[in-house]
């Protein structure tokens, strides 16, 4: 039986997992995970994609009998820059590099952000493609009038496999470059901006075919002939086809995983001052579908935390063990962090010395047992959960009943109860793979249109249900 492979690229794993339907059931297999690193390169912040592109070449290599289509997913709003000859001038720069701030600062000058905020819908975020692209300009002169086209990380690897060079939807509607209301690029506030609006690849749709490996720019991949499939690319947009929360406008939607989005679907863009003051954005769903919700710091945190202490005690922290010791934690409830305060949001060496500074300056309070910081990092992330659906719903004018957690965090019982608790809200958790399953679910309509195969799939997966604790 021929499968669909979904590589998922996270911003500190990738994941390859095979799928196919069998007995009106989705059976999925793991098959490749591959933690990466962020990588110090010229001076900048810069993603390995030597081996990243490597692990994905062994690993469709390893299946080629047994896969009939390829998608592939990532986080958004990096990308890479490909000359006429089609190669790679401009390695996709992470996020997370501070460079971006320069491109910030630069636009800020030359666009009110209220006014970019109602062009392109998107949370004002100096990580955003457009402040990126704005530093390349600035910094990489040579790169920049080089390139002949910009391409999303996803459409990148896209292009690897397939030679063509496209953007899908989903993946561009993060970029502060887009349309959101015409579905489009936004190429006249690109030219007024002073960038070149002549980057911009042509936009594709869901559940079509790229492309074939016969043409892939990976030269052990041109003797198969596997189909590359327009799936949703971004990460959340796959993720949230898969909720309930895609057909039940009253049902949030939470994917917790290193950065954490929570929002709703709706059926068009909220462009108003309100938005906009609450810094929360709207990106393109699956099959167009608009996303709106905010883009906060995440597990990313307990991540930072489980690192520092893995190097004292080689403990590998699971869910389980990190439940478990908040459970056991004396630390007060109310003691929280800014999970937004500038120093988190940035690459550390020593994260605990991080914290154990802020509590030192913002509370003259010294947490002894580090371990304590678990259960505050899951207290603040939630905190800031609740202020984050506040604002949705006033933006809205309505109240939300159910939200339904997937990812990593869906594992972590504590998190979900505590996100009943003090949201006062049924939670559903799970899959911990909704991103993948989503993925992979582009593939499967695809390839069977006359199926339900979104009911197969949904109904195949099991969730858990939190309720609020009424004594809290």
């Amino acid at each position: 039986m021929k499968k669909s492979l979904a590589i998922d690229m996270g911003a500190t794993s990738i994941r390859a997992i095979l799928g196919y339907i069998d007995n009106g059931q989705l059976i999925t297999e793991e098959v490749m995970r591959f933690n990466h690193e962020i990588k110090d390169i010229n001076g900048r912040k810069q993603w390995d994609f030597d081996a990243m592109i490597s692990k994905i070449e062994n690993t469709i290599l390893e299946y080629k009998d047994e896969i009939s289509t390829i998608g592939v997913d990532t986080w958004g709003v990096d990308f890479g820059l490909i000359d006429k000859n089609g190669l790679l001038v401009y390695n996709p720069t992470s996020y997370r590099d501070e460079s971006c701030e320069i491109g910030f600062k630069s636009i800020k000058e030359k666009i009110d952000f209220n006014k970019l905020f109602e062009n392109t819908g998107n949370q004002i975020m100096s990580i955003n493609t457009l402040f990126q692209l704005e530093t390349v300009k600035l910094t990489n002169k040579a790169y920049y009038e080089k390139a002949e086209k910009l391409l999303m990380t996803p459409d990148f690897i896209n292009y690897l496999l397939t030679g063509k060079k496209y953007g899908e939807r989903t993946i561009c509607s993060t970029s502060q470059m887009f349309d959101l209301e015409k579905g489009e690029w936004n190429k006249n506030l690109v030219e007024n901006l002073g960038l070149n609006k002549d980057l911009l690849p042509e936009i594709i749709n869901n559940k079509i075919v790229i492309g074939s490996t016969r043409n892939s720019l990976i030269d052990s991949l041109r003797d198969l002939d596997i189909e590359v499939i327009s799936v949703a690319s971004h990460d959340t947009a796959s993720a949230v086809y898969v909720t309930e929360s895609y057909n039940d406008e009253d049902c949030l939607f939470l994917s917790s995983g290193t950065w954490s989005l929570i929002g709703c679907c709706n059926q068009k863009p909220i462009l108003t001052d309100q938005a906009y003051n609450y810094s929360l954005t709207n990106e393109t769903g699956y099959d167009n579908k608009n996303m709106f919700f905010k883009n906060v710091t995440g597990l990313y945190l307990i991540e930072k935390l489980r690192d520092s202490l893995v190097k004292e005690d080689k403990s590998k922290f699971s869910f389980d063990e990190i439940t478990k010791l908040v459970e056991k934690s004396s630390i007060s409830d109310e003691c929280i962090i800014d999970v937004d305060y500038d120093v988190f949001t940035k690459e550390s060496d020593n994260f605990i010395e991080d914290l154990d500074k802020y509590f030192k300056e913002k509370h003259n309070l010294a947490i002894e047992n580090k371990k304590d910081y678990f259960k505050i990092i899951y207290q603040s992330i939630v905190a800031n959960y609740k202020e984050v659906v506040k604002n949705i719903e006033s933006c809205l004018g309505k109240k939300f009943t159910r939200i339904h957690v997937m990812g990593g965090g869906s594992q972590s019982k504590v998190l979900c109860q505590m996100i009943a608790d003090k949201l006062n809200i049924k939670v559903i958790a799970g899959p911990k793979e909704a991103t993948a399953i989503g993925n992979i679910l582009a593939q499967l309509e695809y390839k069977n249109e006359k199926e339900n195969i979104r009911k197969i799939v949904t109904d195949g997966f099991e969730t858990i249900t939190y309720l609020p604790n009424k004594n809290n």
